[in-house]
């Protein structure tokens, strides 16, 4: 028997009311119709552009931000419903790595201390010796030295502070990370120890991550699964293998092109202003756009491996 995802993601959708000048507000679809599910000890990446959605929707798994629409359920339970004390119990289950980890630390607190909050606040059934024990052991789990431990962020390196969060977020023992931009603001050199780290624990602790980042890269090392956003919708999903060995959307080929500096290959026109209530989000900026893509374009299978592809041409194409 199969065994069930860690997480499912049905349906979500979230929208802003944005004012534009005195009279007029705008609604913004910052994610709409997001559906997905995680496999324990899997890594699902979520890649798009600045402004594609995918910040939105790591906050609305963690519930910093309501859904406007749609479902989030953990184990099963749909955390929407679930009370505040009962909320407790399945928040140090799901757990987040911020993109700055120089902000994302108290300044006045040790590193020590910052790495144990989790355990204090969400581990009452351990004693203080048993987190004691979990502390050291997700500490030296992340190689972060003992001699770091009691120092105060500024005297650690972003590298370091990186590990220091990733220990923070396995402290309490979940069952999925939500790893938000994790390398971006780390030097290039740093980048891949830190994605090696990520992948060893994965191992060490079985956890599920998702891992939402504009680093192509990133995502084609350490995910199993991909969903790439455009302007809060999936244009397509699939494994990394297929997504990043034979990429169907045309988006999705500009993206990967564009990572590997191509400039002989696909490119999209400029970006600018699209009605998202006038068909393919992209068509504004798509060489192969064609009048049929006006319309409202739906995520379906392609037929060619498996995988789904929010276009028309992609799916008429490939029969």
């Amino acid at each position: 028997m199969a065994e069930s995802p860690i997480l499912e993601v049905r349906n979500l959708s979230k929208t802003y009311r944005v004012r534009r000048s005195i009279g007029l507000v705008e609604t913004v679809k910052a994610a709409q119709d997001i559906s997905f599910a995680v496999e324990r000890g899997r890594t699902l990446g979520i890649v798009g552009e600045s402004g594609s959605g995918k910040s939105t929707v790591a906050r609305c798994l963690l519930g910093l931000t309501p859904l406007t629409d749609g479902e989030v359920l953990l184990e099963g339970n749909q955390l929407g419903d679930l009370g505040v004390r009962k909320m407790r119990s399945h928040r140090r289950m799901m757990q987040m790595v911020f993109q700055m980890p120089q902000a994302s630390f108290d300044p006045t607190r040790t590193v020590r201390s910052s790495v144990a909050e989790p355990l204090r606040r969400l581990r009452a059934d351990m004693s203080r010796s048993q987190q004691d024990e979990r502390l050291a052991e997700v500490l030296t789990a992340v190689s972060l030295g003992e001699e770091l431990w009691d120092r105060k962020p500024r005297a650690l390196s972003g590298g370091q502070l990186q590990r220091a969060a990733v220990a923070r977020a396995l402290a309490p023992d979940p069952e999925l990370v939500v790893l938000d931009e994790p390398t971006s603001s780390l030097d290039l050199s740093v980048r891949g120890e830190i994605l090696a780290l990520l992948q060893r624990l994965q191992d060490e602790f079985h956890v599920a991550f998702v891992l939402i980042s504009h680093d192509l890269e990133a995502v084609r090392v350490c995910a199993d699964d991909v969903i790439v956003m455009y302007l809060g919708q999936v244009v397509e999903e699939g494994t990394a293998a297929q997504v990043f060995g034979s990429p169907a959307h045309p988006y999705t080929q500009a993206l990967i092109a564009a990572s590997k500096f191509e400039t002989d290959s696909f490119e999209l026109g400029p970006k600018g202003e699209t009605d998202p209530s006038a068909g393919c989000r992209l068509m504004p900026r798509c060489p192969l756009a064609e009048d049929a893509c006006s319309a409202e374009q739906d995520l379906v299978p392609s037929g060619k491996d498996g995988r789904t592809v929010r276009c028309w041409k992609v799916v008429v194409n490939d029969h």
